[in-house]
């Protein structure tokens, strides 16, 4: 399990970081929004560099200041459904705060990850 090929080396993760502030605060009121609606209580953002059919389109390339990613809205039991999330009460276990941090699936080249990344403070 332990297989270092998963991990994002650091400049995967600065390049993710330094992408992802430029759009923070849309993607923020995105993931409030799906909670507010009652979709989930475990909203999901998919960044890719390529169309994905595992959301819906919320902010396209070059969209926000020069933003290089896709990022797609989604929750966690769409994903659980297409079988991304594998173990839906494990990975809600799992989820932390979404005031505080949004949760990313990074989709780079084949290889994906689900993170957790820090909003910006204002």
């Amino acid at each position: 399990m332990d297989n270092k090929n998963d991990d994002l080396d650091y400049n995967k993760i600065g390049n993710i970081t330094s992408d992802f502030i430029k759009v923070s605060d849309q993607i923020k009121i995105t993931c409030k929004k799906i909670i507010e609606k009652k979709f989930s209580k475990f909203p999901i953002i998919i960044m890719s560099k390529e169309n994905t059919n595992l959301g819906t389109l919320l902010i396209d390339q070059n969209e926000i200041l020069g933003n290089e990613w896709k990022y797609f809205a989604s929750y966690a039991e769409v994903l659980n459904k297409k079988k991304i999330i594998s173990n839906l009460s494990v990975f809600q276990d799992k989820y932390k705060n979404p005031e505080e941090f949004c949760c990313l699936l990074t989709k780079i080249d084949i290889n994906s990850k689900i993170i957790f990344i820090p909003y910006p403070e204002d």
